[in-house]
């Protein structure tokens, strides 16, 4: 019996070109974002003990789900590990809202894949476990390049330039002021696999998203990225009503620098200067949000411990 935690950061969507190749390690996305650190903890514990076929048991934040994610990962490591059979008990705490655009799968696919291999002590190196994860994102149709992005330490803003797995994926990281401060609302989920599962829809989502990444390339500063996230938000259609709204409002204060929709969530995100946090809160706060945060963005990869091991 091993029990094994792993740290790893989510991560908000602002735009994403999808990126579709007949070889998952090629399929990603191009897109931008801001990491959350250190915002989900897993606990893994593995019984090797039962040889009668493996069993995966997954809760997250208190509840029992039979996730693709966990199953995917446990019996892709299981394999390596030339297991057979065993009990693998995941406890993972996901301190974002699930749904809504904060890279939660991404980076739940990143501390379990992590924390397994580390509890079955499997002879690959970090970019075959990240490509795992990353496998794991697209086949559950939870994510695309969002594996990518959580992994490249960041103090910043996040941008995953190239698409594909960790071996193919180029990532860059936009340097923010350090006056500057992130805010987010979320009020609703949107679901995700309805999205990625139409093709007409994913290609036009593609070519806006590429435009996108051209535009913040040419001027890569935080003011130039969140204008254009918004930018896309409006021109794929993604862009609700009610975000629509708080974001107008936002935008009349002074010291905010921008704001956009999360991909895909109905929440936001905006960049503002510290002078301007408390009034921007406040605007936020009278429009009935389920959840909201302020942090500095940042990427911190992945953290992996042992807890506790019988021999």
């Amino acid at each position: 019996m091993r029990r094994v935690r792993s740290t790893a950061s989510a991560g908000i969507s602002g735009f994403f070109a999808p990126h579709i190749a007949s070889d998952l390690r090629e399929t990603g996305a191009v897109g931008g974002g801001l990491g959350v650190a250190k915002a989900i903890v897993v606990e893994v514990s593995v019984d090797l003990s039962h040889s009668d076929g493996l069993v995966v048991v997954n809760r997250i934040n208190g509840s029992y789900i039979d996730g693709c994610l966990a199953r995917y990962i446990a019996e892709r490591i299981f394999a390596i590990a030339g297991r057979k059979g065993g009990r693998v008990y995941i406890d993972q705490r996901i301190s974002v809202p699930i749904g809504g655009g904060y890279g939660s799968s991404g980076g739940s696919a990143v501390a379990i894949a992590f924390a397994l291999a580390k509890a079955l002590d499997i002879p690959i190196d970090f970019d075959d476990v990240a490509e795992i994860a990353h496998e794991a994102d697209i086949v559950c149709k939870s994510g695309l390049g969002t594996v990518v992005g959580v992994l490249k330490p960041c103090d910043g803003i996040v941008l995953v330039s190239k698409p594909g797995g960790p071996r193919i994926a180029e990532v860059r990281c936009i340097p923010m002021e350090p006056n500057l401060t992130a805010l987010t609302a979320f009020y609703r989920p949107i679901p995700k696999n309805s999205i990625l599962s139409s093709s007409d829809h994913l290609e036009k989502v593609r070519a806006i998203g590429l435009e996108t990444l051209k535009r913040i390339e040419a001027s890569p500063t935080p003011e130039n990225f969140i204008r254009s996230c918004y930018q896309f938000a409006l021109e794929t259609g993604f862009l609700t009503p009610k975000i629509r709204q708080v974001i107008e409002l936002l935008q009349e204060i002074d010291g905010v620098i921008g704001a956009s929709m999360n991909m895909v969530g109905e929440a936001l995100f905006a960049i503002v200067y510290d002078y301007a946090v408390d009034k921007a809160l406040e605007i936020i706060e009278k429009t009935s949000p389920v959840w909201v945060y302020r942090w500095r963005p940042g990427v911190n990869s992945v953290q992996v411990e042992e807890l506790w091991r019988q021999l």
